[in-house]
């Protein structure tokens, strides 16, 4: 249901920005990714404090400080040492540059890879998939919704066609989730939320201009409690 949602606000939002081809101002763009970096941060912080406070009768404690701690400093170390980041933008001038891309076929790919790497894109189609929560998506969807709006104003229409990436990307993940649903432990499921909620935060500090972050080369740090559980997992088969 996410992912429909997002795919349908990235189609009406490319069509508004062909109708308004002049362009957004720089000012009020800067002030809407202002403002959506904003709100994103604000959101994220709600989200990873429900899962990271637990009230236990009087007191209040935390879950999962050293994993969320491990997590982002491994994933980081992983993801800088591919770059990930650099690979990405490397691999999207080179087509560019290579096949000297229309303006149809540059909004593709430049939609696409806005659209579909992310770790909002991915936790929240986990998320959807594994608990039937769209929210994450929801917020991603409104977040597209301008970016598509921005690139169909100098790109056009190509931008559209993105959806479709963006279609089968998140939903195959969310379908994959669906089905391994029961792997998915409420304890993998809180790390990743924990670790995801961080990475937006992340996120929502870069549409702000406050700092530039690669966020794209955190995403592996989504992958440790992945590991970590498993592991746990396949020690009490050994030790049961």
């Amino acid at each position: 249901m996410g992912t429909l949602i997002n795919v349908v606000a990235i189609v009406i939002a490319t069509f508004l920005g062909v109708i308004f081809k002049k362009g957004i101002p720089d000012r009020i763009q800067k002030a809407i990714m202002f403002a959506l970096g904003l709100g994103l941060i604000a959101v994220s912080i709600g989200w990873f404090l429900r899962d990271f406070l637990v009230i236990d009768g009087t007191s209040i404690k935390t879950e999962g400080d050293l994993l969320v701690l491990l997590s982002l400093v491994i994933g980081i170390v992983i993801g800088e040492k591919i770059d990930i980041d650099a690979r990405l933008n490397d691999w999207a001038q080179g087509i560019e540059t290579k096949y000297k891309l229309p303006p149809l076929a540059k909004g593709f790919v430049a939609g696409t890879l806005i659209f579909c790497v992310g770790s909002m894109a991915i936790l929240g189609a986990l998320m959807d998939g594994i608990s039937g929560d769209p929210t994450i998506l929801i917020v991603k969807s409104t977040l597209d919704f301008v970016t598509a709006m921005v690139l169909a104003s100098v790109f056009g229409i190509g931008v559209a066609f993105s959806a479709f990436s963006v279609l089968v990307y998140q939903g195959s993940i969310t379908l994959l989730a669906m089905i391994s649903a029961d792997l998915f432990t409420a304890e993998i499921t809180r790390s990743l939320s924990m670790v995801g909620s961080l990475l937006l935060i992340a996120m929502g500090i870069s549409f702000m201009d406050i700092k530039r972050i690669k966020v794209a080369n955190m995403l592996p740090a989504l992958l440790v409690p992945i590991v970590y559980y498993g592991f746990l997992y396949v020690i009490s088969l050994f030790g049961g």
